[in-house]
């Protein structure tokens, strides 16, 4: 049985490095591919902004000109604190003179305080907010005649960039796809968690981590690809508010983490 787990454990970790290689060519084709992406939409309605500067020049000035409501969507982990705050600071502007925003988060904005505490003062402020476990893609669309999406194969390495669409029938198609998911999701519950611990698998890397185990290591004890050890310990470090190994094992000995998750049940 030994020698047929070792054997096991080898295939698991030669397929997750087949995995891993193929994920860095698509993240490479994907690059490659953008600027013909982007140049592709021009006209119809339709204008590309590169840059971080420009984009983020396009979302100033789109805050002083909105007058009756912002719609937005916002999949994926929450941005870096001070982006949030960045965001935080235009949304609350565009409160104060009267204007509606409703906007959908994903739910790991829940599981960190920063996301938490974005979520509050966003409510506070005065705006509309609901959960979704899964959104299409990010969007925000002002007074029902502008809308800003990401532009085609944008990700993790790529050049900022937002594509600002002003045709009316494309704009009209991103609202409907708001309104669809705003039914779906559900009000935000932003008080924290009282009692949320690890899932059985993120008790494992917790405990492979404080046993020194790097990364790849890890990924492959457990099973898994490199692209799915990265998530689940992005994941893991969102939960624990944590910025590295250190910090999200001090954190998790904090909490309790580090018992077993049956261990921990039984003395509840």
């Amino acid at each position: 049985m030994g020698r047929i787990l070792d054997s096991a454990r080898r295939a698991i970790g030669e397929l997750a490095c087949t995995v891993e290689a193929l994920d860095r060519e698509l993240a490479e084709v994907n690059i490659a591919a953008i600027p013909a992406h982007l140049d592709r939409l021009g006209g119809h309605g339709v204008e590309v902004f590169r840059g971080e500067a420009a984009v983020r020049q396009l979302l100033e000035d789109a805050t002083m000109t909105v007058r009756g409501q912002v719609l937005s969507m916002n999949p994926g982990a929450p941005p870096a604190a001070a982006l949030l705050v960045a965001g935080r600071r235009r949304d609350e502007e565009v409160l104060g003179r009267r204007v509606s925003i409703r906007t959908i988060h994903s739910e790991s904005m829940l599981r960190v305080p920063r996301g938490r505490a974005h979520l509050k003062a966003l409510r506070r402020a005065g705006g509309q907010i609901r959960i979704s476990a899964t959104l299409p893609y990010r969007l925000i669309v002002l007074d029902a005649d502008l809308a800003f999406v990401p532009p085609p194969n944008s990700g993790d390495g790529a050049e900022p960039a937002l594509v600002v669409v002003r045709n009316p029938d494309l704009v009209s198609l991103f609202v409907q796809t708001f309104e669809f998911c705003w039914q779906e999701a559900r009000p935000a519950e932003v008080a924290p968690p009282s009692r949320q611990g690890p899932t059985a698998r993120q008790y494992q890397v917790l405990r492979l981590m404080q046993l020194g185990y790097k990364d790849e290591a890890i990924a492959r004890e457990i099973g898994v690809s490199s692209r799915t050890m990265r998530r689940i310990v992005r994941e893991l470090f969102e939960q624990l508010d944590a910025t590295g190994r250190f910090s999200a094992g001090m954190a998790a000995q904090a909490r309790g983490w580090l018992v077993p998750p049956r261990s921990r049940e039984g003395c509840s």
